[in-house]
């Protein structure tokens, strides 16, 4: 005869799990809900996504496992399936791919657009942070600010980016006299990313992306190989034809249009491009800059979402994540932070604006406090 405690434990493994009726958009502004399907009156009148909870598919337990990525170990990040990523394509993004031209040739008659200037100190601090990335990557479990701590688990780990982390190592643990030797190994994967098919996996064409943007970097700043002469005019065009190749495919989760959260698989898609998008930029600034091209002002991006906080980017799981974001939600109710607020333009200096940047400072990591330092340098705020 079982006994009391085991009764009430099976009845409590047999009951099923709570339902919510409510839209999610009702629940979140804690109003009643008429339940309607597919969209309840509220959110037609509002115009807004209606979507109702239900409960997920939960896959079967993984085992715990140790695994390595390079020389390291660490512990399996979560399970994350990136080929479901929900994304709105974006229009013009082949205004990024044709960027490279703009230093070239001068702005359309009547076009009221003047080259940025940067201040020599403004250069080398960009320079300094940029030549940081790559070393991130030797550190166990470290990741630069443009890659996303699950992108580079075991679990999730795309070709380009486990041959960035052995092709970083290789660089820093090259012994003199086979420089030319790392270069060169270097090179020919930047070739093969620059001419393999495009994936029609978003996160897959993020990836190449990320790591080709890393081995630029690494060639451009290495004070110790001394190789700015391998990053050439190609190497910039190839650069910005890769980041093309994701940007068309969106800037913005579905979910983040209607001001409601996305999958945390979209999200960490979208924001990881966001940020390496904005890394590219600063890193074509510095190229323009040392030869004595003009930089303009990234109108492509303009309205793109600035990096989200601290909390967000470095959450540990799903939960985690989901509590965060809709604590951003609540926060940001009167429109997500755009890049663009951070240029001059009629509202800077506003207090409305500066209300704005100050809640968005509040939050940032190191990568978001570097978008405001050069842009308060450039703009002022």
């Amino acid at each position: 005869m079982a006994s009391p405690k085991s009764s009430q434990t099976n009845r409590q493994r047999q009951r099923p799990p709570p339902r919510k009726k409510a839209c999610l958009s009702c629940t979140r502004s804690k109003v009643r809900c008429s339940l309607e399907r597919p969209a309840c009156s509220r959110c037609r009148s509002l115009g807004r996504v209606c979507e109702y909870f239900t409960a997920p598919d939960i896959p079967p337990p993984r085992p715990q496992r140790r695994h390595r990525l390079g020389s390291s170990t660490r512990n399996e990040q979560p399970y994350l399936d990136f080929t479901k990523v929900e994304l709105i394509p974006a229009s013009g993004a082949e205004s990024i791919r044709d960027r490279w031209l703009r230093p070239y040739i001068l702005p359309p008659l009547g076009r009221d657009e003047v080259p940025k200037v940067y201040h020599p100190f403004t250069l080398q601090y960009i320079s300094r942070i940029l030549a940081t990335y790559p070393r991130c990557m030797l550190k166990d479990g470290k990741a630069p600010p443009i890659l996303h701590q699950t992108q580079v688990s075991a679990e999730n780990l795309p070709q380009a980016l486990a041959n960035c982390y052995s092709l970083v190592r290789m660089w820093e643990n090259a012994v003199p006299g086979s420089e030319a030797m790392v270069i060169n190994t270097i090179e020919t994967e930047m070739d093969r990313l620059a001419n393999e098919l495009p994936s029609r996996y978003d996160h897959e064409l993020l990836s190449t992306f990320q790591a080709y943007l890393i081995y630029s970097v690494m060639l451009y700043f290495s004070p110790r190989l001394a190789a700015p002469a391998a990053v050439t005019d190609k190497v910039m065009i190839t650069l910005m034809e890769l980041a093309f190749r994701t940007a068309r495919n969106g800037f913005f989760c579905a979910a983040e249009l209607s001001h409601s959260r996305p999958t945390w698989e979209s999200w960490i898609v979208v924001a990881s491009k966001r940020r390496a998008i904005f890394a590219m930029y600063l890193f074509c600034s510095v190229y323009n800059s040392d030869r004595l091209l003009p930089n303009f002002i990234a109108d492509e991006v303009r309205g793109v979402f600035a990096p989200e906080g601290r909390s967000l980017w470095e959450a540990p799981d799903r939960e985690t994540w989901e509590r965060e974001y809709e604590r951003h939600l609540l926060t940001w109710e009167d429109g997500m932070l755009e890049i663009s607020e951070l240029w001059r333009s009629q509202d800077t200096g506003t207090v409305e604006q500066r209300e704005r940047i100050e809640r968005w400072l509040q939050t940032v990591d190191e990568f978001g406090m570097l978008l405001f330092g050069v842009t308060a340098h450039i703009h002022g705020c």
